[in-house]
């Protein structure tokens, strides 16, 4: 990986701390040409509702509320008149959702870049499922994937 996939993978896991969840961390940002920031994005609530202790803690009530880094990080941009074609987008937490991927494709991202600490952080059925359909939507439209570990972006 160059310095600059490094650089903007550091700043993703700077971002994800952002988040007030208490038990998964994620963060993306939207990198255009010339290696320019376009948006950023964390997973939490939408603006001005309440993200208390409780509501983060209950996970199905969390789940009611919560938008994902990747569509935050899109929605951020679009508050801003910034479009996102052609731009990459790292991730770092987990790997992209088949719904966040949807709007990925959507907002024209070219290149995808996603790192976590450990390969067994989403053991889950659900997610790994999830991942399967999101990497066959992005090999549909030819969109491309880089995975970095821990290891990566020391």
């Amino acid at each position: 990986m160059d310095k600059w996939n490094i650089r903007f993978m550091k700043l993703a896991r700077e971002i994800s701390t952002w988040s007030k969840d208490p038990s998964r961390r994620i963060g993306a940002v939207a990198i255009g040409e010339n290696r320019r920031i376009l948006s950023t994005g964390y997973n939490g609530f939408p603006s001005d509702i309440e993200d208390s202790v409780e509501r983060l803690r209950d996970r199905e009530e969390k789940y009611k509320y919560v938008i994902h880094a990747e569509k935050n990080c899109i929605y951020n941009a679009c508050l801003n008149g910034i479009s996102l074609q052609g731009a990459s987008l790292y991730v770092w937490g987990l790997p992209v959702c088949s719904e966040c991927a949807k709007g990925v494709i959507q907002v024209g991202i070219s290149k995808v870049y996603y790192g976590h600490v450990t390969d067994d952080e989403y053991d889950d059925a659900y997610w790994t499922k999830s991942f399967r359909i999101t990497q066959s939507m992005f090999d549909e439209v030819g969109i491309e994937v880089f995975h970095m570990n821990d290891n990566d972006i020391r």
